[in-house]
């Protein structure tokens, strides 16, 4: 019983009101954050403020935010450096459904689906899942197919080498440019905290 009771104890949560962390959330009444929203609406007073995470949760996730947010990692994420096998599928979902149109979450599901199959056995699975669909898969089609991951083995083989690099660099920004248009016209569609 004794032991139960010490982990209750640790399990104490933080008063977020006796030591509120919003020094980097952004200031003012249009702000996402409530609590600098309430202060710049002067109604810190009225504010009930979420319970924090506890120390012990804290005391897990603050040296990961950390290192999420070190300078030398966040400068290697300006020049848009920070490709991985993630974001080549993640470009593979866009493909079929870009960014900046909205979805349904079966349409999302399908795409998902498919660029993981696409991602991992190349174009031809597409002919697979025409088949079990019965859809009767023609020669052309095959060979299309087939032509299709032989030009992007090609060109994967191609952007290994160095002399590619600055061109990707920039389509990589001229895509940036493009996606901040849509965010623009279109305002933030998706990111953390949207739903609050």
């Amino acid at each position: 019983m004794e032991g139960f009771q010490g982990r209750e104890q640790s399990k104490k949560r933080v008063e977020p009101k006796k030591n509120p962390q919003h020094q980097y959330c952004p200031a003012g009444v249009d702000s996402w954050c409530t609590y600098r929203k309430a202060k710049a609406e002067k109604k810190l007073k009225n504010f009930k403020h979420p319970p924090a995470f506890d120390k012990d949760t804290q005391a897990l996730l603050k040296p990961i935010y950390e290192d999420l947010t070190a300078d030398d990692l966040l400068e290697r994420c300006l020049g848009a450096n920070t490709q991985n096998n993630n974001e080549s599928f993640n470009a593979c979902v866009w493909n079929i459904v870009p960014k900046h149109m909205f979805v349904g979450k079966t349409i999302l599901e399908i795409a998902a689906f498919s660029a993981a199959c696409v991602f991992n056995e190349g174009t031809c699975t597409t002919l697979k899942i025409l088949e079990t669909m019965g859809v009767q898969i023609g020669y052309a089609a095959k060979q299309h197919t087939l032509n299709i991951d032989d030009v992007r083995i090609t060109g994967a083989e191609r952007q290994s080498s160095a002399a590619s690099k600055e061109s990707r660099t920039a389509l990589r920004n001229s895509r940036s440019l493009l996606n901040d248009h849509f965010e623009e016209e279109e305002g933030v569609v998706y990111g953390a905290g949207i739903a609050d």
